[in-house]
């Protein structure tokens, strides 16, 4: 899970998982290590299930940027998931020999990616490869999309995002988001950027005695998720 490799804890932990697929049962466990990195075993698994009828799509390094899209009918009518090689006719053979390499992922894939708003429509080019963050983009299926035959989540590369004007010169909010994009690997589990921040709980709690006042412990503190970009 995102931010959760290596992570350095003692004691309680917490992370979200901004990843994890709609509608499909997920199950949990960590492995722990010492300083030395011997591992320790793994914890008890929890399992969960998210329901959610809406469509999500967000850059893994900034899931704050993410929005809720709708997908046109038309979106991922083709699935392509070549498997590079030639066919070699060696002399005196009267049929081909298959020279071939392992089988590609989802390629060429092509989505009309909605939104309704400028915003929307701002955020999805943000995650595009703006702020210096890598053109690869998470995608998780709601229910509505949940037969479209992709990997969840899909992370698919986002290097060349057309705009298409549905509505939005005559007033209206709608532009299309042409997606024409190869499965790929997300970046490495361990990098994230966090949402909540030491600065945000600084920002909102006066002193070290409202910090103390809001919440049991430390763990609740770290898991008030609520006061993210509080310090802006």
């Amino acid at each position: 899970m995102r931010g959760a490799v290596r992570a350095a804890t003692a004691g309680a932990f917490t992370r979200i998982d901004f990843e994890i697929p709609f509608n499909i049962l997920v199950t949990y466990r960590a492995e722990l290590f010492d300083e030395a990195g011997n591992s320790l075993g793994f914890t008890d698994s929890a399992s969960v299930t998210i329901i959610c009828a809406d469509t999500w799509m967000h850059n893994p390094l900034n899931p704050a940027g993410g929005v809720k899209v709708q997908l046109g009918g038309d979106s991922a009518a083709v699935i392509r998931r070549p498997t590079p090689g030639v066919v070699s006719r060696p002399l005196g053979r009267r049929v081909g020999v298959v020279l071939s390499e392992p089988r590609h992922g989802v390629v060429g894939l092509k989505l009309d990616v909605r939104t309704v708003d400028d915003e929307g429509a701002d955020a999805i080019q943000a995650m595009c490869g703006d702020l210096s963050m890598p053109p690869v983009v998470c995608i998780r299926l709601g229910s509505t999309h949940q037969k479209m035959r992709v990997p969840q989540p899909l992370f698919l590369s986002v290097l060349d995002v057309a705009e298409v004007d549905i509505n939005h010169q005559w007033g209206g909010g709608e532009i299309s988001h042409q997606v024409d994009g190869d499965e790929v690997d997300p970046p490495a589990p361990g990098l994230f950027i966090p949402l909540l921040t030491r600065a945000d709980i600084n920002a909102f709690f006066a002193t070290r005695a409202a910090v103390n006042a809001g919440g049991l412990t430390r763990l609740d503190i770290n898991r008030r998720y609520d006061l993210a970009g509080t310090a802006g």
